[in-house]
């Protein structure tokens, strides 16, 4: 993040009258806005900042400032999301399952030419809100000693990879790489297609012209101004159009090609599957065609990461969700989710059951998002689980290959701090893999440490 010495003490306060607002409006069953900002957003970004102000002074500041788009929560789901259409969900499922014969025939044919060896590394990795080198550093020292805890999982926006039209800026990937690799570990990348910060950007400027739609759609964050900000939305970028779903594309055949056969790259992934609250609500026409692309997009990232675990956050809406892990189990596209909430009534009844389709074919990989470790229900009150719980759930409930834990550092003890705490507990396994499942998924050809 882009703080100045000057500004650490005061981003520090800050932080701390958020986070105490936020418990008294969870608690009184206020907006889980606050919540998300000041557990997870902007607050824990500002707050776990201050490990790293001083390191990142004289680094360029276009790409911290760029980091300042990291967004490791999410934002609540529309209503329309929640509710369950028979129709449409047989109705896409139906459509996808009749792409799967032609699909698997066609990847059965590739890989008689082609090495589909999966690199396979279960166990736990860390989410940072931020991806300074010191605070990488600080991090990897961190877990060093902990060989279940297998490296990180960073996002990085599509608008940082894709500078301009076919011109990919790939940089700060190979170094993060070369990072966790010094330090004998692994990464994760998430792909980022959706901000919740206001006014972020989450397409790059080339795609907002009416050739693409404009490349993304307003969504609403809290139906308030952000701090420091009159602009009340963030981003989604419009992947019912066919064309921005190809410019994705290719932006996974070019990280691929650069970066498949990387060791130290365990994974890839996308964001959450969550619409958000839309200023102007797509046609049912478009959200058909946004989770028919979105399901290409992953079957495309797939085939240009033959070697690399390829992962889709699902969530909502719920009509989509069938048929989307459908193709992505016939696609060989692992399942994540950006939310482990114990309690919550609509991820246990609609949402976790979707994972079992997914359970011993593809990978599996929850993760624990700062919310989480605020409460167990969406919009909840303040009500922290144990670690040990949101472990258990990720192990038992959703059979878990890959457990992400996003470091929260407010509060005393942190949630960051508390989750330490429990690796170098009795109570955690210390086999390779932390207790997660490590048998290879069915659909994989086969499974090696590193090829």
């Amino acid at each position: 993040m882009n703080i100045l010495n000057s500004q650490k003490h005061s981003r520090l306060a800050l932080v701390g009258s958020l986070f105490s607002m936020s418990v008294m409006l969870a608690a009184c069953g206020g907006g889980q806005d606050e919540a998300y900002r000041a557990v997870g957003g902007e607050g824990a970004q500002s707050l776990s900042s201050a490990d790293s102000a001083v390191l990142a002074d004289g680094q360029d500041a276009a790409v911290l400032a760029a980091d300042e788009q990291d967004n490791t929560v999410s934002a609540p789901p529309a209503a329309w999301e929640l509710e369950d259409d028979p129709v449409v969900s047989e109705t896409f499922l139906a459509s996808q399952q009749a792409r799967a014969t032609a699909t698997e025939r066609a990847m059965a044919a590739a890989a008689v030419t082609t090495d589909t060896r999966v690199k396979w590394n279960p166990g736990h990795y860390i989410a940072l809100p931020q991806r300074d080198k010191a605070t990488i550093e600080k991090v990897m020292a961190e877990i060093k000693p902990l060989p279940q805890v297998k490296g990180l999982i960073l996002r990085y926006e599509w608008a940082q990879l894709e500078t301009s039209k076919g011109v990919y800026d790939f940089s700060r990937l190979d170094r993060d790489l070369s990072l966790v690799q010094a330090a004998g570990k692994r990464l994760w990348i998430m792909v980022g297609t959706k901000v919740f910060r206001a006014g972020g950007r989450a397409v790059p400027d080339y795609l907002r012209t009416a050739e693409y739609e404009g490349g993304a759609y307003k969504i609403l964050i809290g139906a308030r101004q952000a701090i420091g900000s009159k602009e009340r939305y963030g981003e989604n970028a419009a992947l019912h159009n066919p064309k921005v779903r190809d410019r994705l594309v290719a932006l996974g055949a070019a990280m691929g090609a650069h970066l498949n056969k990387h060791n130290a790259l365990e994974g890839i992934t996308f964001n959450e599957t969550a619409m958000g609250q839309m200023k102007v609500p797509l046609t049912a026409a478009q959200k058909n065609a946004y989770f028919d692309n979105l399901a290409q997009v992953g079957a495309a990232t797939q085939r240009a990461f033959p070697n690399t675990v390829v992962m889709q956050f699902i969530n909502f809406p719920k009509p989509y969700m069938p048929g989307l892990i459908s193709s992505m189990v016939s696609n060989k596209v692992a399942l994540g989710g950006p939310d482990i909430l114990l309690q919550d009534p609509d991820l246990n009844n609609h949402i976790y059951p979707m994972y079992n389709p997914a359970k011993g074919k593809v990978a599996v990989g929850p993760s624990v998002q700062p919310e989480n470790f605020a409460t167990t229900v969406q919009h909840g009150a303040y009500n922290p689980p144990k670690i040990s719980d949101l472990y258990d759930f990720g192990r038992t409930r959703l059979s878990a290959n890959y457990m992400f834990w996003t470091r929260v550092t407010n509060g005393s003890p942190s949630p960051y701090a508390r989750t330490l705490d429990f690796f170098k507990s009795s109570a955690f396994p210390k086999d390779a893999s932390g207790g997660l499942i490590t048998t290879c998924p069915s659909t994989y050809t086969s499974c090696v440490p590193k090829l």
